[in-house]
């Protein structure tokens, strides 16, 4: 049987709009090629009307380094915000 850890989805628009951005975060147990091996599947996904983009974590990586890869996101996305605030 399946375990989830986390499952989440964020619409990223206004509820009066009609665009369709969403970020899904993900973190859970599957079973791996419909065999009856779990494997743990972790990813975000960004998505707008034109695009999908899916930031996974391959089982090789170890979690410490996916989780430095999404800080470093974090920190982008930050400062990226910040500067179309100072324009």
């Amino acid at each position: 049987m399946s375990k989830i850890n986390y499952n989440r989805r964020i619409w990223l628009n206004q509820e009066t709009s009609h665009y369709t951005g969403s970020i899904v975060c993900f973190d859970g147990e599957d079973l791996e090629n419909r065999g009856q091996t779990l494997s743990r599947y972790t990813f975000v996904e960004i998505s707008d009307c034109h695009g999908k983009i899916r930031i996974h974590r391959d089982n090789n990586l170890p979690l410490l380094d996916f989780k430095c890869k999404l800080a470093r996101m974090e920190y982008e996305l930050r400062q990226f915000r910040k500067s179309l605030q100072d324009a």
